[in-house]
């Protein structure tokens, strides 16, 4: 039986699609992470640009851009709060500036107060001049202020390794929606099928070694692209103005990844058994794809994402340098594991059940 999983992993491993998707899974994630290797200090010389108004929500600290305090954020929302009275409402630009200025030199919740009963028309001021995740562009002291203020939290790995597990674990998860029907196919074929029941097999031995098979094919390509990801940092460390521990990466590939390809296996296993045909796994996925990229608007109105129990992905959107593990990391991991597990315990019991 080993040996027929062992086959069964090579003979998917040849399989164009297979190469593809590592090919693809390799340059998206270089296209996405490969900028952040820009990121360094800056020296007394260093030229900072502006970008286009409409990239600044792409732009990070390696663009000369870095977020604002809090209190700049209000001044930033007061001007354009300004702007938008007098070019979308159309009033006056004089008297919306003596109205902004007034604000200015009041308390905050004050200004608002006062806005309130100025503008009755627009709604949820105390909102829109909460704190929230704006950007500024820098100076070189700034800059170097934040880069270094952050290096002195975790190293510089921490943060592009949640930056790489955010784009890696996206993608990867599609990759297992195309790749692994092709795995779990050709023992749910009718005579396959039918012949695997009679043989003298347990469902706890095919249980394990179908999903060991499907895991170990995950896992292969995860290493791969983690690898080369972790060398091509290597290279270029000397580049860097500040220490870079590599091996760190592997802190997140595993962390984040294994529990995602034991419940994915565990998956598509479970629903070839039950329906003889691991196509029925897919939309499953996917929805639970959705629930994993759901987020909830924040009391501030932004957008925010969400690690919940369960998830199989996990999604860090934030500014580089501003990423972190959620409290609850470790706990939902550890859920998702025993919870692919649980279902592994579920298809061995189905796959007895389902025995000639």
């Amino acid at each position: 039986m080993c040996f027929v999983i062992k086959a069964k992993m090579i003979r998917i491993m040849k399989k164009p699609v297979f190469a593809i998707g590592l090919f693809v899974m390799l340059i998206f994630v270089y296209m996405q992470c490969g900028r952040y290797l820009d990121i360094d200090y800056l020296t007394v010389n260093s030229q900072i640009k502006p970008v286009d108004k409409e990239l600044i929500g792409d732009a990070d600290v390696m663009d000369g851009y870095i977020p604002m305090s809090e209190e700049e954020y209000y001044i930033d929302r007061m001007f354009s709060f300004r702007d938008n009275l007098i070019k979308h409402v159309g009033m006056e630009e004089d008297q919306v500036n003596e109205i902004i200025n007034t604000a200015l030199n009041m308390e905050r919740q004050d200004a608002i107060d006062f806005l309130e009963r100025e503008f009755p028309f627009v709604a949820d001021l105390s909102v829109y001049f909460s704190s929230g995740e704006g950007k500024k562009l820098g100076t070189v002291t700034e800059i170097n202020g934040y880069i270094s203020e952050a290096l002195d939290k975790e190293d510089f790995m921490d943060y592009l390794g949640r930056k790489y597990i955010d784009y890696l674990g996206t993608i990867f998860v599609f990759f297992c929606l195309i790749l692994y029907p092709f795995y779990f196919a050709p023992d749910s074929r009718k005579d396959t099928y039918e012949i695997l029941h009679t043989k003298p097999v347990s469902g706890r031995k095919y249980v394990l070694l179908q999903a060991l098979g499907s895991m170990l094919t995950g896992l292969l390509a995860v290493v791969v692209i983690t690898l080369i990801s972790q060398g091509f940092v290597f290279v270029n460390k000397d580049r860097f103005d500040f220490a870079v521990n590599t091996a760190r990466i592997w802190k997140y590939t595993l962390w984040c990844l294994i529990p995602t390809i034991i419940y994915i296996s565990a998956v598509f296993l479970f629903f070839s058994i039950l329906f003889k045909s691991p196509l029925p796994a897919i939309p499953f996925i996917f929805m639970q794809i959705l629930y994993s990229n759901a987020g909830v608007t924040s009391a501030n109105g932004s957008f925010v994402y969400i690690h919940r129990p369960g998830a199989i992905l996990i999604r860090y959107p934030e500014m580089f340098f501003e990423t972190r593990l959620s409290e609850t990391f470790y706990a939902n991991q550890a859920f998702l594991l025993a919870l692919g597990v649980i279902i592994l315990v579920a298809a061995a019991i189905l796959w007895e059940k389902k025995r000639i």
